[in-house]
C-alpha cells in the first residue's frame, strides 16, 4: 500500500514539472481527470474528518484505508496535500489552455515575436473538349508561406510559389501604432479587384475570371489602409498605396509610379460595395511608356447559405480600352456529416473585350460546378464544367476542370 501512495506522489510531482508535456495533451479532458480526482479527495477528507474510523465500503482511492493499516490521521494528512497539488495543477491547466487559444494557429516561438506557417497545394486536372480533344494533370500551386508579429505594432508576411520554379510572391512588413492604421511595406498585392484580393485558397471557381488582367498583379511598393466599425451595422475600409508599376519580382525601368486605391464600404456584414483604381504609367522608358487609366468596382452580397458577387473593370493603357465584367452565386447545402461537411453549387457568367474599339472580339464564359468542402474549410474537391463562347467565329471549346486543394 505504500508503494501505491508513493507512486501517486510520484506522478503528480512529475506532472507539476513537467508542463510543456501537458500543454501538448488536449486540456479538457485533462481538467476532467484532475476534477474527477478531486472529488475523490473531498470525499476522503468528509468521511475521515468525520468520523474515527473508516469507512466500510468505498471505491477506488477513498477504499485505500480501510483495507490498509495505515495511520487515519497521517491517510487524511495526505489527502489534504494531494488536494492542495491537485488545485495548482488544476489552476496550471486553465492558465495554459487560456494561454493556447489565444496563440495563432500553427504558431512557434521566435526571439522576437510569433510565427505561423501555413501553406497549400493545388494539383488539378484539365480537359478541353471539342476540336481539340486533349487532357492533362498540372500541379497548377504548390505554396509556402509564414506571417507573425515581432510586437504589438510590426507585422510581417512571406509567401513562396513552388509549383514550377520557385518564386517569392508576398514579402511585406506592417506597421500598425492602433487597431484602425497600418503602414504596409514591401512585394503584396495592391488594393484593387475582389478576386485579385481574394486568397487563392478561397477562390470560388477552379479558373480566375477572364478580365483579370485588367487589374493588375504583386508589385513593390507601399500602402497606407485605414479600417473602422463606425457602428454594428456599418464599416468601411480605405487602402491607398504608391507601387512601382512593374509587377512581381521585376525591376523599376522608369521614376514614374502607380497609384492604387479601394474603398469598403459594409452594410449589416451582409452587403458590401467596394469602387477601386489605378493611375500610372507602363513600366517602359521613352516613346514605349504608356498612360494607365483604370477604374472598376465590385459588390458582395452573402445572407445565411447564399452568396453573389459582381465585378467590373474598364482599363485604358495608352490608346487601348478593354472591359471586363462577371457575376457570380452560389447555395451552400450543410451535410451533417464527418467526411463531407459542405456541398456549394455555383454558376458564374463573365464577359471581356480585349478592344472595345474593335468588333467582333468579345468573348464570354459560362461555368457551373460544385465545391465538395471535405473538412468544411481546408480540404476541397472543386468540379467546373466551362462552356465558352466568341462573339464572331463559334469554336467548339468547352472545358471540365478539376481541383484539389489541401492546406494547413
Amino acid at each position: 500500500m505504500k508503494k501505491v501512495v508513493v507512486a501517486t506522489i510520484a506522478v503528480i510531482i512529475v506532472m507539476n514539472l513537467a508542463p510543456v508535456s501537458i500543454m501538448s495533451q488536449d486540456y479538457d479532458a485533462v481538467l476532467q481527470s484532475l476534477a474527477k480526482l478531486n472529488q475523490t479527495i473531498q470525499l476522503i477528507k468528509k468521511q475521515y474528518a468525520a468520523q474515527g474510523k473508516a469507512p466500510k465500503q468505498y471505491a477506488g482511492i477513498e477504499n485505500m484505508a480501510a483495507k490498509t493499516d495505515l495511520n487515519r490521521d497521517v491517510f487524511y494528512e495526505f489527502a489534504m496535500n494531494l488536494e492542495n497539488v491537485v488545485v495548482d495543477l488544476q489552476n496550471t491547466m486553465h492558465d495554459a489552455k487560456l494561454a493556447k487559444a489565444k496563440q495563432p494557429e500553427n504558431a512557434a516561438s521566435v526571439n522576437h515575436g510569433k510565427i505561423a506557417f501555413s501553406g497549400f497545394l493545388h494539383q488539378q486536372y484539365y480537359g478541353e473538349l471539342g476540336d481539340n480533344d486533349r487532357s492533362t494533370f498540372i500541379s497548377k500551386r504548390a505554396r509556402l508561406g509564414a506571417k507573425g508579429s515581432l510586437n504589438q505594432y510590426a507585422k510581417y508576411k512571406f509567401l513562396g510559389e513552388f509549383a514550377s520554379s520557385p518564386k517569392l510572391l508576398d514579402a511585406m512588413l506592417s506597421i500598425s501604432p492602433n487597431e484602425h492604421w497600418s503602414l504596409n511595406f514591401g512585394q503584396f498585392k495592391p488594393p484593387y479587384g475582389a478576386e485579385f484580393l481574394t486568397s487563392a485558397t478561397s477562390f470560388p471557381f477552379v479558373s480566375t475570371w477572364k478580365g483579370k488582367g485588367l487589374g493588375t498583379d504583386r508589385d513593390v511598393g507601399a500602402s497606407i489602409t485605414f479600417k473602422n466599425k463606425i457602428s454594428p451595422d456599418f464599416s468601411v475600409k480605405f487602402d491607398v498605396g504608391i507601387f512601382n508599376g512593374s509587377g512581381i519580382n521585376t525591376s523599376d525601368a522608369n521614376n514614374d509610379k502607380n497609384i492604387v486605391g479601394r474603398a469598403v464600404f459594409t452594410v449589416a456584414n451582409m452587403f458590401s460595395a467596394a469602387p477601386n483604381f489605378i493611375i500610372g504609367k507602363t513600366n517602359d522608358t521613352g516613346m514605349m511608356k504608356q498612360d494607365i487609366s483604370t477604374y472598376g468596382g465590385s459588390v458582395n452580397w452573402k445572407w445565411n447559405n447564399e452568396l453573389v458577387q459582381a465585378e467590373y473593370t474598364y482599363s485604358r493603357i495608352g490608346d487601348t480600352k478593354r472591359t471586363g465584367w462577371y457575376v457570380w452565386g452560389a447555395h451552400s447545402f450543410a451535410t451533417n456529416a464527418r467526411f463531407l461537411r459542405v456541398v456549394q453549387l455555383l454558376a458564374r457568367y463573365e464577359v471581356y473585350d480585349a478592344d472595345i474599339d474593335i468588333s467582333g472580339n468579345k468573348v464570354d464564359r459560362i461555368t457551373v460546378g460544385t465545391n465538395l468542402y471535405i473538412d468544411g474549410k481546408y480540404t476541397k474537391l472543386q468540379l467546373n464544367y466551362q462552356i465558352n463562347g466568341e462573339e464572331s467565329t463559334a469554336v467548339d471549346n468547352n472545358e471540365f476542370l478539376v481541383n484539389f486543394q489541401v492546406a494547413f
